[in-house]
């Protein structure tokens, strides 16, 4: 018996139990599917993720100081926090770096305007790079130039919520909010830019050194952005921030610096990691399905005794009765593991949709692209799991006596 007519007596037999063959894979599918599934999220939320961070620009580098690591005696070093002048260092000394902006965080500020107020919007101040680096577009109006942080203007950007909650209709460019102790002038309005789920509706930017200035005193800022020249790898060019910034603090590790990409690069490993062990975890139910499969394998040899018992009679040789087990065993394992597929894709199809329509977690929902390498190392695992299984029933129904086997009611 030639491999083609093993398949095809096999073929025959799943059609002739199609029940039995179905519950016989249900294992198998489920092992597959889900596999399939955990890969189909892992990568659908790595590439949310590399997409959110790629709208900041995915070569930034943060630079911040983080007096509160490290040794004792490095947090209690005579740098208390960033100054602008740090800003200043980098740029003359990091030949690496192309531009950096500096910002300044103060929190949820008042705002009113006329009788309307707003409680808790957030207020940075930021320079003329601010936008440069965040990739925050205007809706109308301009935005805050190298001239207004020379003069120390009294100007602001807002973001879209507090446009339409304190002037509505009205046209905001031009008029003067309140804040505590200082009223600014709006001259932007920002476009709304989401970014794991967090937005700028909310924010106020006003010139850094009016912030400094006029407003809350002193020269500290919160924190640096920076990006590297054309051809300079972001890796080369932390170095460098982390070269000049050791040498002020005297080899102190008071700062902290890191980078988008980098940061991009931790979550896809946390993610990484979980959907391996979910994976694993799903890939036990194979080992579920090859169980079955073999106690469907060994019904199957006790059912077709006689069967077994004729064709040796007849001449079949002991390879070919082996030869016939391990094909139904594996077919049942590559067509379940098809199955498997087949609800995995649909599956995530519907994910797509239902997190599309409620926009989680963006507006495009969780894109779920169909891990096809996942699926064929899943199905060919599943086929492995069946030869392995079907072996021994198969090598019980090729060891049967030809006179015993007819003999068997």
């Amino acid at each position: 018996m030639n491999l083609f007519e093993s398949f095809r007596i096999a073929l025959d037999m799943l059609r002739l139990h199609k029940m039995r063959a179905f519950l016989t894979m249900l294992g198998v599918i489920i092992g597959v599917m889900s596999v399939t599934l955990i890969s189909m999220i892992s990568n659908g939320f790595q590439h949310y993720i590399t997409y959110e961070f790629k709208k900041l620009g995915s070569d930034s580098i943060w630079i911040a100081y983080d007096g509160g690591g490290g040794r004792r005696s490095e947090r209690n070093a005579m740098i208390s926090g960033m100054q602008y002048e740090d800003l200043e260092l980098l740029l003359n000394q990091c030949t690496t770096l192309d531009i950096a902006s500096a910002s300044l965080q103060m929190g949820a500020q008042k705002i009113s305007y006329l009788d309307r107020s707003i409680s808790d919007p957030s207020v940075s101040g930021v320079d003329e790079y601010a936008d440069d680096m965040g990739n925050v577009p205007l809706v109308s109006g301009r935005q805050i130039s190298e001239a207004d942080l020379d003069n120390r203007a009294n100007v602001c950007l807002i973001g879209l919520d507090i446009r339409d909650k304190l002037f509505g209709n009205e046209d905001p460019i031009g008029q003067m909010l309140t804040f505590p102790g200082i009223t600014l002038q709006v001259v932007g309005v920002m476009e709304n830019v989401e970014i794991m789920g967090q937005n700028n509706k909310k924010e106020v930017w006003v010139p850094l050194t009016t912030a400094q200035d006029k407003w809350i005193g002193g020269d500290q800022i919160s924190y640096i952005t920076a990006r590297p020249k054309p051809g300079i790898s972001t890796d080369s060019a932390m170095d460098d921030v982390w070269r000049v910034l050791m040498a002020k603090s005297g080899n102190k590790k008071v700062y902290r610096v890191d980078s988008r990409e980098s940061v991009t690069n931790i979550f896809g490993n946390i993610l990484g990691v979980a959907g391996a062990i979910l994976g694993g975890v799903a890939a036990l139910s194979l080992l579920v399905g090859g169980i079955g499969i073999m106690n469907i394998m060994l019904v199957s040899v006790t059912e077709r005794t006689r069967e077994v018992g004729l064709r040796k009679a007849v001449g079949a040789k002991r390879g070919s009765v082996l030869m016939q087990f391990l094909v139904e065993a594996s077919m049942l394992s590559v067509i379940g593991g098809f199955i498997g597929m087949g609800f995995a894709w649909i599956l995530g199809l519907g994910i797509t949709a239902i997190t599309a329509a409620i926009s989680i977690p963006s507006k495009g929902g969780l894109q779920m692209v169909f891990p096809l390498e996942a699926a064929i190392t899943s199905t060919v695992i599943s086929a492995i799991i069946g030869v392995v299984f079907g072996l021994y029933p198969a090598a019980r129904a090729s060891s049967l006596s030809p006179i015993e086997a007819l003999r068997t009611e």
